[in-house]
């Protein structure tokens, strides 16, 4: 689901993300997807990624939360989202176990 400020990931999606605190996001704009890739502490130790391209992905009981502002904002830019006339969207996502990718197709 993407709210105004934070992506939440169900209990189903979360099973990807337990073993990790920081992820990936991504935009393909001509697929219409968002992408949220799992970073491991091995990726992190080894600055595999820039850590400005690192976001906190805090898990609960029930959900995973990705809090991203600027994130969102681009999204709603790039695909149309309004807030003012929606309070979330919810997207149905999969997983690329070759890629180790969440997608959800928007």
């Amino acid at each position: 689901t993407i709210y105004e400020t934070n992506l939440t990931l169900n209990k189903a999606a979360c099973r990807h993300f337990e073993d990790v605190n920081y992820v990936l996001l991504g935009i393909d704009k001509a697929q219409r997807q968002i992408g949220i890739k799992p970073v491991t502490k091995e990726d992190i130790n080894q600055h595999i990624y820039p850590e400005s391209q690192l976001h906190r992905i805090s898990l609960g009981k029930s959900y995973g939360r990705i809090s991203n502002k600027s994130f969102v904002e681009d999204l709603c830019q790039e695909f149309g989202l309004d807030f003012t006339r929606e309070q979330n969207y919810k997207y149905k996502v999969t997983f690329d176990v070759v890629h180790q990718i969440l997608i959800a197709q928007l």
